[in-house]
């Protein structure tokens, strides 16, 4: 992906990336989300990252092992993940 691809798909800018996808913990803006990314250096990445009272925090993103699952089902339906990546998961999982 292009930068200039990654700026149509975005639903979301900020001065690092342009935001692909999210997927909400719990409520919007304020928990845990999981996002797919692309840097504006040119990197699409995967990030798990911790908002507060509509602010990304700086601190690391926790969540208890009952939460992850939901999210990381939430993440696949919202795009969070490619479907190579998908399928990718599977294959570890079935092995």
């Amino acid at each position: 992906m292009t930068e200039d691809e990654a700026k149509l798909r975005a639903i979301k800018e900020t001065d690092y990336c342009y935001v692909l996808a999210r997927a909400w913990e719990g409520k919007a803006n304020d928990s845990i989300c999981l996002e797919r990314i692309f840097t504006k250096g040119g990197c699409e990445e995967i990030r798990l990252a911790w908002w507060k009272d509509g602010k990304q925090t700086m601190r690391p993103a926790d969540i208890n092992s009952p939460d992850w699952v939901p999210l990381f089902q939430k993440a696949i339906k919202q795009g969070v993940f490619t479907a190579e990546e998908q399928l990718g998961m599977l294959k570890s999982l079935i092995q």
